[in-house]
């Protein structure tokens, strides 16, 4: 019979087997009363009775011995050849009459609901065919056409038979109002990447829901913690494109507007709104729910809920791990840390980047250490990619440190890995390494070879400084006289070819400084630690406080200079009222007069000296700040409030006068030869921290070449129409943008490399990584478990004490807003953040060490900080009081948070 093969949806069976987990499920929610947009399902049961009636014509293969590609489109014209069993499509054309009527003819979705699909065993999501902004009885019948034969695709049979799903598929069908979406998402009851089931997860896009599910679109990111509904974590990105409806049918991708893209998808309320609807919806489950959900005027709308899959428990290896396509091949005896170098290049990094930084460290990977003579048994290069993020080889450090006068192990994790000298995790780690550690003889004797060699490297080394300034200088020289926009595409892809190995070595200068740095730093530490009772490190840091010219601190002396420009003008005071960058740049943008013309004098110098660095400034794809003046107005906008004892030249004066102070009162207590031991090293330690951040800027302006480099290219490729967007350049490697430059690769051949490589980094982003670990990592099925209790312990980088309220930042570009007198609390910090430290009282790092970059610029302006502390912005929240004591490495939180 053809009875009871559609159902309207508040109808539907609650029989996963009869009409798939979707259609059950949201008839269940429908029932319950949650906002479900109206429409109807097809049971298997309707597939079977298609088929049956056209025996003679629809013929199926036969899927247990295929997997070919193109199965599906054959099943597809097989079965457009069949003709409608009268009773099924009479029933299809009254219901969807019915759901035209109660939606004032909004076009439809056509999803599959396949049987057993959102099992909790085995999630297909993704595989069958979802089909959206249709209209038209003989367009829906034939989308339900196409949704059936999706059961033959490729990426459906192999995922049946990876799961060992035997017989004849079947599926069901959802038909429903298609909302007009103005932004869309999911969100799920517990944390899909940690397994934690105390927050609920929100990710939020403009348009419609496919942007997310293609990795079109990365998504806004909102955390919310059950216990009090409040927001714990708002991470915006800036989204350039939205999927929309095409009137006539299908989607296409749109461009958003600037302002649009920046903003955040949903308010607070719809966050908190959002979190309550999904928690009733996971009492109504039992279980944890992965949830999609639309926003339309004003009202949130339930597309579908589905239990979580793959989480806490463990996967079976292959969907917990796989092979991401940059990822380096290593040893398995080979330790890898994400510190240090995760400070520079946080999250992801670009195709791009990836393939530019491979050719270098293969060129030049192990050049400092043959300059220096240091021989190392690691057989992998000392920087590698897993999953997208950059890594460091740490058996490679710790070798080099064995071998090193002043250095060890030790040392290594506390200056650059932020691991203290009594962190247990640490000791763990330099136990494995046990077999680096040589008998002490053997080091003597390894220092008698190396030491003349470092000698003569450390005095050759500002010779080395210089040649890397002179490179820089040539490339901007040449540059001026030639600008890119003259050059014709060939010559700009042989001007990139030919300035990497200069380049590289700029980069070789600043690995090779940061050594010497490091040993210097620490031979100093030797000085006050055995000399004059300095236990935690806090007179080594104020001795190397107030030393002019850091260059990741110059920043915050520029703005300050602009901020007062700001304070004497009331049309400037006017124009940064608004907390939005954005804002404030169109209003500056409307002004005119003296003091305008004197305030964008001054911001071209500013420019001039410090445009190329920002967050993420060693990635070419990331803006720098001549690119996002919005986040440099949002960052002075902090300085405005600020009063005089907050310029920088004042507090350089202060540390200065504190430092000499320090300085003179260790000499009184030392004899003449501990004098002259401590006097050198003094000299040292601080002339190497200043270097060291100047080698840094270097590098960056190098990278800041590629980038200008690279952005006319991009903008040639757009104007061809073989690109959408410059940002997409940047997922191809160095090689495919060259080919595609000089002709040799298509836009088809382009985006399909581009889609993929969007999809993996969406993938790779949920991916939770250990930070210490050796051969290749295996991704964390939970997140690491927040310590308990009120204090937060890391490493103590700057003396003093202060209380205030915290600012947790976890990007100055989506929020860079500080009040004089509070507490900055950061995931991490490069020269990016150092602006937002002249209004803060004190600095909390979650990760870092004590010659971070962040480190060094906190002693500079003479702020309490602790780095390292892991749980930070997890733990702590804006306006929480909280104690920083950057002698002893604590952060105490007050209770009641």
């Amino acid at each position: 019979t053809m009875s009871g093969l559609v159902y309207p949806l508040e109808q539907t069976p609650d029989d996963p087997a009869l009409v798939g987990g979707k259609a059950a499920s949201l008839g269940r929610l429908l029932r319950a009363g949650l906002a479900v947009p109206p429409g109807f399902a097809l049971t298997v049961d309707a597939a079977r009775a298609f088929i049956d009636a056209n025996k003679t014509t629809v013929q199926l293969p036969d899927v247990s011995e295929s997997e070919r590609a193109g199965l599906d489109a054959e099943v597809l014209s097989s079965l457009r050849a069949g003709a409608w069993p009268e009773g099924l499509r009479s029933q299809i054309e009254e219901a969807y009459a019915a759901l035209v009527e109660r939606s004032d003819g909004a076009p439809v979705a056509v999803r599959s609901s396949a049987v057993g699909e959102d099992a909790v065993a085995a999630s297909f999501a993704g595989q069958h065919l979802t089909m959206l902004n249709l209209q038209g009885l003989s367009v829906v019948l034939d989308a339900v056409l196409a949704c059936w034969a999706s059961l033959y695709s490729e990426t459906a049979l192999h995922s049946r038979r990876a799961r060992g799903v035997e017989g004849e598929p079947a599926m069901a069908i959802v038909v429903q109002a298609l909302v007009p979406a103005e932004a869309s998402g999911v969100v799920f009851t517990i944390d899909p990447v940690s397994g934690d089931r105390e927050l609920v997860v929100i990710e939020a896009v403009w348009g419609l829901g496919e942007g997310i599910v293609a990795g079109a679109v990365s998504p806004d990111h909102y955390v919310v913690r059950k216990a009090d509904l409040a927001v714990v974590r708002r991470q915006v990105t800036e989204q350039r494109l939205e999927i929309a409806p095409v009137p006539g049918g299908g989607t296409q991708e749109r461009a958003l507007s600037a302002d649009r893209g920046r903003q955040a998808v949903l308010s607070e309320e719809q966050i908190v709104e959002m979190a309550r609807l999904a928690l009733r919806m996971e009492e109504l489950a039992g279980m944890p729910q992965d949830i999609e959900w639309a926003l339309a005027n004003e009202q949130l709308y339930i597309l579908q809920s589905r239990p979580v899959t793959a989480v806490g428990q463990t996967p079976p290896k292959a969907e917990t791990s796989w092979v991401s396509e940059f990822d380096t091949n290593t040893d398995p005896e080979t330790f890898w840390t994400a510190a240090n170098v995760q400070e520079v290049l946080p999250g992801q990094l670009s195709p791009y980047s990836c393939s530019i930084n491979k050719t270098i460290i293969d060129q030049f990977g192990g050049e400092p250490l043959r300059r220096v003579g240091l021989r190392v048994s690691s057989p992998d290069p000392f920087f590698a990619f897993f999953y997208g993020r950059p890594f460091l080889n740490l058996s490679m450090m710790w070798e080099v440190a064995e071998q090193s006068p002043f250095g060890s192990p030790e040392v290594t994790m506390e200056q650059f890995l932020g691991q203290g000298r009594s962190d247990k995790s640490t000791m763990e780690a330099l136990a494995l390494s046990a077999e680096h550690h040589r008998s002490f003889p053997g080091r003597l004797l390894g220092y008698v070879r190396v030491l003349p060699r470092v000698l003569w490297f450390t005095l050759r080394m500002p010779a080395e400084i210089r040649r890397a300034e002179r490179i820089i200088e040539q490339f901007e020289l040449a540059d001026k006289e030639r600008p890119f926009s003259q050059q014709s595409d060939e010559d700009l892809v042989r001007t990139l070819d030919e300035s990497l190995p200069q380049a590289a070595e700029v980069s070789v200068t600043h690995v090779s400084g940061g050594g010497i740095t490091s040993s210097s730093f620490e031979s100093l530490r030797r000085c006050t630690e055995r000399w004059l009772d300095d236990e935690n490190g806090a007179l080594q840091a104020k001795l190397c406080s107030g030393l002019t010219g850091v260059e990741s601190a110059l920043p915050a002396y520029e703005l300050w200079v602009l901020s007062r420009l700001v304070l004497a003008s009331d049309a400037l005071r006017e124009a940064f009222v608004p907390r939005d960058g954005v804002e404030i740049e169109k209003r500056l943008g409307a002004l005119d007069g003296e003091e305008i013309d004197a305030f964008r004098h001054q911001l071209e110098r500013f420019l001039e000296h410090h445009g190329h660095r920002s967050v993420m400034e060693a990635e070419v794809a990331a803006k720098s700040w001549e690119e996002d003046l919005p986040t440099v107005f949002a960052m002075l906008r902090n300085y405005l409030a600020a009063d005089e004892s907050a310029d920088p030249l004042r507090i350089e004066e202060r540390q200065r006068r504190e430092r000499e102070q320090a300085t003179r009162d260790a000499l009184q207590r030392l004899n003449w030869w501990r004098r002259l031991a401590f006097r050198f090293a003094l000299r040292q330690a601080q002339e190497w921290v200043v270097k060291r951040e100047h080698t840094k800027s270097l590098l960056v302006r190098s990278s800041h070449r590629g980038r200008l480099l690279t952005r006319e290219l991009a903008r040639r490729l757009l104007e061809r129409g073989l690109l959408d967007q410059v940002r997409d350049f940047y997922y191809l490697t160095q090689d495919e943008t060259r080919r595609l430059v000089l002709g040799d690769m298509d836009r088809e051949e382009t985006y399909a490399l581009i889609r993929r490589r969007k999809a993996e980094e969406e993938r790779n982003r949920r991916v939770i990584l250990p930070e210490l670990f050796k051969g290749r990592p295996e991704p964390l099925t939970a997140a690491v478990a927040l310590p308990q209790g009120n204090v937060l312990r890391g490493i103590a980088v700057s003396p003093g004490r202060v209380s205030g309220r915290a600012r947790v930042i976890l990007d100055p570009r989506q929020d860079a807003t500080i009040e004089p007198g509070e507490i900055l609390v950061a995931p991490v910090t490069d020269a990016g953040w150092t602006p937002l430290f002249i209004a803060a009282a004190g600095i909390v790092v979650d990760i870092g060490g004590t010659l971070s970059h962040g480190s060094t610029v906190a002693r500079e302006f003479g702020l309490p900080a602790v780095v390292n502390v892991k749980h930070g912005t997890r733990m702590i929240h804006t306006g929480q009081m909280i104690t920083v004591d950057g002698a002893e490495g604590v952060v105490i939180l007050e209770e009641g948070g």
